[in-house]
């Protein structure tokens, strides 16, 4: 058994390496920069991003001494109230993504049918992960240091909304302001049902939805890089580049 600030510290490493994670998500392309291109390669280093983030969490719930009183890591006490929320959120974030589409395409465009499982993962991936790690560790860190509701609320959103953007590379207002939006909803949902679902579910719908109605957040390419002769061994290696980083 290790000694108690043995085991904080611990837990303070692994959620930190989840923060770092996912400030590298272009490197899997994952979250933002999750295509649904590419060969078997780029769909392994995809998958590992995601499942390395599940295992992450579930080490730092096995680190922390009280996950659940001070994190709020567990679905909602009243899970039917977080079901509710979570589908009021979701229908919201529907909406906005059609808007927004509108507004900024000026035409909503579906994508391939043959996108949308791959589309499914990315939005239920990453709503687990950003809200498991921002509207649970972070913002379960900056109650427990006294900070108001509201405040720690606030605080955790503009430290995920500029997380995201440090991610992306977007400089974007717009992009700033909808990562900003989702983490003031689900930060408060967290603090009003004492759990996760509510904001994990609308998280989830509101990224598939934006998804469908406008593509990958940050639109990019899967480019083929081939090694120069006498390299590894290796045929070639693929990375993720964005089309235009300065747009929103």
């Amino acid at each position: 058994m290790l000694p108690d600030f043995v085991q904080y510290l611990l837990f303070i490493g692994i959620a930190a390496m989840m923060f770092l994670l996912r400030l590298d998500t272009k490197r899997f392309s994952a979250a933002e920069w999750d295509t649904q291109d590419g060969d078997w390669r780029v769909w392994m280093a995809r998958l590992s991003w995601y499942a390395a983030g599940v295992a992450l969490a579930l080490i730092v719930f096995a680190l922390h001494p009280s996950p659940v009183a001070e994190l709020n890591l567990v679905l909602s006490p009243d899970r039917q109230e977080a079901l509710v929320y979570g589908l009021l959120f979701g229908g919201a974030g529907v909406a906005a993504a059609f808007v927004l589409a509108v507004l900024r395409r000026g035409r909503i465009t579906f994508p391939a049918p043959a996108r949308y499982p791959g589309g499914v993962l990315t939005a239920v991936g990453t709503a687990f992960y950003d809200e498991w790690l921002f509207r649970g560790v972070m913002l379960g860190l900056l109650l427990s240091l006294g900070l108001p509701d509201w405040l720690a609320v606030v605080s955790a959103a503009f430290i995920y909304a500029f997380t995201v953007r440090a991610g992306t590379g977007s400089r974007g207002v717009f992009t700033l302001g909808l990562w900003l939006a989702i983490g003031l909803v689900t930060g408060a949902l967290t603090v009003s049902t004492l759990g996760i679902a509510a904001g994990f579910l609308g998280h989830a719908i509101t990224r598939f939805a934006l998804f469908m109605t406008m593509g990958p957040p940050e639109r990019a390419v899967v480019a083929e890089v081939h090694r120069p002769s006498g390299g590894t061994g290796d045929d070639g290696a693929y990375v993720i580049q964005p089309r235009d980083v300065r747009r929103g």
